[in-house]
């Protein structure tokens, strides 16, 4: 089976549950087929020019494994719904093996929770911590290394 790549764009305006509803809609196509990997939401993002009147439009990924007659029906599907404004799909592989694509993409995954998890870390560790008092400053030490000059009547040096 090929590996597939579906980016579909959705209506900004729809409400959590339209836009929900079109994104199962499109990943039941593929299993009936094919195997979905991945779906990935890109979330409201500005467009490079007005689609439809619309100026922004909430992205989704789909990464699959199916035969090309699935790619086609949910193409023939994204055409059909008129919340979608534009979609794209592209082969990315011509033979993919699905199982082994869900263990990379776990692997991806976790490297990126360890990730973050060391950057949280490390912004923690670089906070500064309240300073404290120190009980003697570095100026009296070095007024204390030195000796104090004496003034000439008491030195008995400049005796007139």
């Amino acid at each position: 089976m090929r590996r597939y790549e579906t980016i579909f764009v959705l209506r900004p305006d729809l409400g959590e549950g339209p836009l929900r509803q079109s994104i199962k809609r499109i990943e039941d196509i593929v299993g009936h087929g094919g195997e979905l990997i991945e779906t990935d939401e890109w979330g409201v993002r500005e467009l490079a020019y007005n689609i439809k009147r619309e100026r922004r439009g909430y992205f989704v990924r789909l990464d699959y494994v199916a035969p090309g007659s699935v790619m086609n029906e949910v193409e023939r599907n994204l055409k059909l719904m008129d919340q979608v404004l534009r979609y794209l799909s592209v082969m990315v592989e011509e033979e993919a093996d699905a199982a082994q694509l869900r263990s990379e993409i776990e692997a991806r995954q976790r490297r990126l929770a360890e990730a973050r998890s060391a950057e949280a870390e490390a912004a923690a560790r670089a906070q500064p911590e309240p300073a404290e008092a120190p009980e003697t400053s570095a100026e009296p030490a070095e007024e204390a290394a030195q000796p104090e000059p004496q003034p000439a009547s008491e030195n008995g040096s400049e005796q007139n």
